[in-house]
């Protein structure tokens, strides 16, 4: 999985165990092993709107599982900010 932070900063974690909390308003992605690291998702406010346009039935927690599986699949995730 690569993760990049504020186009400033690229992180690779090619052997690491990453779990995402999904929230209603918000995802939380933990890189959980090796070391723990918590990022706060880029951009993910704008497409779940856009998602809940497009399918009013699926929840918000619905939509942004998709938007984090999606990023999971192609090993490759913009986040906003390194959460402490």
């Amino acid at each position: 999985m690569v993760i990049t932070v504020n186009d400033s900063r690229v992180y690779k974690f090619p052997q690491s165990t990453i779990a995402a909390e999904i929230y209603t308003d918000r995802v939380e992605v933990i890189i959980v092993y090796p070391e723990r690291r918590k990022f706060i998702p880029w951009g993910e406010r704008v497409r779940l709107t856009d998602l809940q346009e497009v399918y009013p039935e699926r929840t918000p927690q619905n939509s942004l599982t998709t938007i984090v599986t999606n990023a999971f699949q192609n090993r490759f995730l913009q986040v906003d900010e390194k959460a402490e």
